[in-house]
């Protein structure tokens, strides 16, 4: 997730909008906030860095939290 700078969301409240407009297996387990996301010089989203950076300290899981998704 990319904020507009001022803005602040808990990853829970991602979890808790999708609930209901997405399927349940779709609802993400991992929500993780960044100030900026890698781009490349076309200004798209380097999406190979994201997934190799894979799982880091600064990333909400939502199963550790305990949050449990309706089905």
């Amino acid at each position: 997730i990319l904020l507009e700078p001022g803005q602040s969301l808990e990853p829970v409240d991602i979890v808790r909008h999708c609930e209901g407009q997405i399927a349940y297996f779709a609802i993400p387990r991992y929500v993780r906030i960044l100030s900026q996301m890698p781009l490349t010089e076309n200004g798209k989203i380097k999406k190979g860095v994201l997934r190799d950076a894979g799982v880091t300290a600064d990333t909400w899981d939502r199963e550790t939290a305990g949050v449990k998704v309706r089905r």
